[in-house]
């Protein structure tokens, strides 16, 4: 699995952006999606990874966003995970054989800021389940037009775990062992996240697995609930941005971004 971006959704851009402000986190503003009902920031990692923040445009009903109207209306943060592919037609291909139902592949684009045209091809994957799994994209221009690394991103490296909310654990890591060969979930005992004592990480992949908030779930479904960017020094992550103290992640460390808005929802783990 290439993790290309997790998207992070709310019912308004601006205090997104705010929050962002007040931890440290530098974004840069990236523009309108081609069907006018979403527009979005990111957070370029030096790994080519990002963080997608998105919200509806102005004027925009969150219940009628192009992208995610559930997770955006409400105020879910992380709403979807999207791999890279270098050939997104092969890749549909492989969730056929999977036994998945596919949409796409699609045709996306953005317009950014400076009036660039971004452009690019995606599925999703999975039918009523797509939110579980990863959406896949491939570039149609070239990629450092859609994202390049944010100026005044320090200590961090790139996104290093999604962190998927599910009814059942041992269901989901089945699912995803079919559609990716990932190994056995392994616990790792972890009280980072809101009323979870164990999270399950597949080893070798970006993918740990939460019982998730039934609230959540039955509002929202079966989807990312936070994202965990990687660091090699936790100490000068914590200087460099507002994090909380940092709490057990397994055998590693993880603090959150200490905003309302962020905490729980967007970490640092070493």
């Amino acid at each position: 699995m290439r993790i290309d971006h997790v998207a992070f959704g709310w019912d308004a851009l601006a205090p997104v952006c705010d929050a962002l402000d007040r931890v440290g986190l530098p974004f840069d503003h990236g523009g309108t999606h081609a069907d006018g009902t979403t527009q979005m920031a990111l957070t370029g990692l030096p790994d080519g990874s990002y963080l997608e923040y998105i919200a509806p445009t102005a004027g925009t009903d969150p219940g009628a966003a192009g992208f995610w109207p559930e997770a955006l209306a409400a105020r879910a943060g992380p709403a979807a995970w999207c791999l890279r592919s270098d050939d997104v037609v092969a890749a549909a291909k492989r969730a056929i054989d999977c036994g998945l139902a596919i949409e796409g592949p699609l045709h996306g684009g953005r317009d950014r800021p400076d009036g660039r045209r971004v452009e690019w091809d995606q599925f999703f994957q999975g039918g009523d389940d797509r939110w579980f799994y990863p959406f896949v994209i491939g570039d149609r221009t070239l990629r450092e037009w859609r994202v390049t690394e944010t100026d005044g991103v320090t200590a961090l490296i790139g996104v290093d775990t999604v962190v998927v909310g599910v009814r059942d654990v041992e269901t989901a890591a089945a699912r995803l062992d079919r559609r990716y060969r990932t190994p056995a979930a392994t616990p790792v005992e972890t009280d980072a996240v809101d009323g979870v004592d164990d999270a399950f990480v597949l080893p070798g992949s970006p993918v740990a697995l939460v019982r998730g908030d039934d609230a959540r779930l039955d509002r929202v479904g079966e989807r990312p609930v936070a994202v965990l960017v990687g660091t090699d020094d936790l100490a000068a992550a914590r200087t460099a941005y507002e994090l909380t103290p940092p709490v057990a992640w397994g055998d590693r460390s993880l603090a959150w971004f200490d905003h309302d808005l962020l905490r729980g929802r967007v970490g640092v783990v070493e």
